[in-house]
């Protein structure tokens, strides 16, 4: 049924409740570059970029249960996240046409956001496959999982290993965009697809892929400000 680690988190950890986030320093540039960042984050993404896309392997919740004696409840959560990620393979693998697509589990979430890129990308039967090389100047991240009244704004490169999110979880959503620091996207960049049954994982990517392709051709003719290239990456 899928219905144990579809969107489980993987430290089981929950940001505390913030009131005055927008105090962040990140919001200073916000209104005034937020349009442009998204514009030529989709621009970067379409032209010679790539969405690297991160599998959940539930390994602490499976370790813990191991643990306990649990190893009936352990192997359902095994084969669920294999079912889960091999779905969403399946899904991205035929209806993403926006630019090539790859997939990572989240253990490699450290070389992805260092561009660490070899030998960290599995095919569609989950085994790590050291011929698929992603060898792109720009990527951003997808993931199942939840999207925040975010805590953040305009995060430079230069700041984005220490950014911290600590906005409210508003929901949980079939797939969110992530910069390779896995900080969430704003808008007008089409930042998330709601969706929560299995049986219509290929109808969510096709309608995300509608949205970039939309979102592009809207604003292709952009020209990149030198000013926001410190928050493209």
């Amino acid at each position: 049924m899928l219905g144990l680690s579809c969107f489980s988190q993987e430290d089981d950890t929950k940001p505390p409740k913030v009131n005055n986030f927008k105090e962040d320093s990140s919001f200073i540039a916000f209104s005034k570059y937020r349009e442009s960042v998204a514009k030529a984050q989709i621009i970067s993404l379409k032209n010679g970029g790539a969405l690297l896309v991160r599998l959940k392997t539930n390994a602490n919740t499976i370790n813990r249960l191991k643990a306990a004696g649990s190893m009936d409840m352990a192997t359902q959560v095994e084969r669920e996240t294999r079912l889960n990620n091999k779905a969403i393979i399946r899904a991205y693998s035929n209806e993403f046409k926006f630019c090539p697509v790859y997939f990572f589990n989240s253990d490699c979430s450290d070389s992805v956001k260092h561009k660490s890129l070899s030998g960290i990308f599995v095919d569609s039967n989950l085994v790590v496959n050291s011929s698929i090389v992603c060898d792109v100047p720009f990527y951003l991240v997808a993931e199942q999982g939840t999207i925040y009244d975010s805590s953040l704004g305009l995060v430079s490169e230069a700041q984005a290993s220490k950014a911290s999110e600590k906005g409210t979880p508003a929901k949980e959503v079939f797939m969110v965009i992530k910069n390779r620091f896995f900080i969430q996207l704003n808008k007008p960049f089409p930042y998330y697809q709601q969706g929560y049954s299995v049986k219509k994982y290929a109808d969510y990517v096709k309608k995300m892929n509608t949205s970039f392709s939309d979102f592009y051709n809207k604003n292709k003719a952009f020209v990149i400000p030198i000013e926001v290239k410190q928050y493209v990456y």
